[in-house]
């Protein structure tokens, strides 16, 4: 699937993945110890601890979490 992260600033504007394949929007930011997640349309804002990212294949960012966990992370 998608190798662990090694370059977090590389993952800023790619696309995010839920555990379920469902499109969850934009890395907008990464922080110390977490990511900020912008999804498209409804334009919501999510603060992601990086111990929530699967993976990253180059072109997608892939959570561990599906989009209803998501939306604790609400900010």
């Amino acid at each position: 699937m998608a190798d662990s992260v090694l370059d977090w600033e590389s993952i800023i504007h790619k696309n995010v993945r839920s555990r379920d394949y469902d499109d969850a929007g934009n890395v907008d930011a990464v922080n110390a110890d977490s990511v900020i997640i912008t999804s498209q349309g409804d334009r919501k804002e999510y603060s992601l601890p990086k111990s929530q990212i699967d993976g990253f294949n180059g072109a997608e960012v892939f959570l561990k979490i599906g989009l209803d966990e998501l939306e604790r992370y609400k900010i």
